[in-house]
């Protein structure tokens, strides 16, 4: 029965090695939107966003990743708000809203 016991724990502990070594972590988490939110804020903005595409469409990450996109999104909105001919930040909403959408749709 011993034998049975440790082989099962040895086979769930080495399942769940598996997984936390292949786990990303909430640091690269952070620098993937840090990176994306200066790319975004360039002049004129960076058009790689792909690793933030990943992460969104990766079910562990894509709430965070959506909300953090629909806030900038809000963000960028209520600049448009009162200032309605920035250009920048319309582009920036048109960024946005595709990356969103690119999210969405997958």
């Amino acid at each position: 029965m011993k034998p049975l016991i440790l082989g099962i724990l040895i086979f769930f502990s080495s399942i769940y090695s598996t997984y936390a070594c292949n786990g990303v972590s909430q640091e690269y988490l952070g620098e993937v939107l840090v990176e994306s939110r200066e790319g975004l804020y360039q002049e004129p903005p960076e058009q790689d966003y792909a690793r933030l595409i990943a992460f969104g469409l990766d079910t562990r990450y894509g709430v965070f990743v959506r909300s953090w996109l629909y806030f900038e999104l809000e963000m960028v909105t209520q600049k448009l708000s009162m200032q309605p001919d920035d250009q920048a930040a319309q582009q920036r909403k048109q960024i946005l809203f595709n990356l969103r959408r690119q999210i969405d749709l997958e």
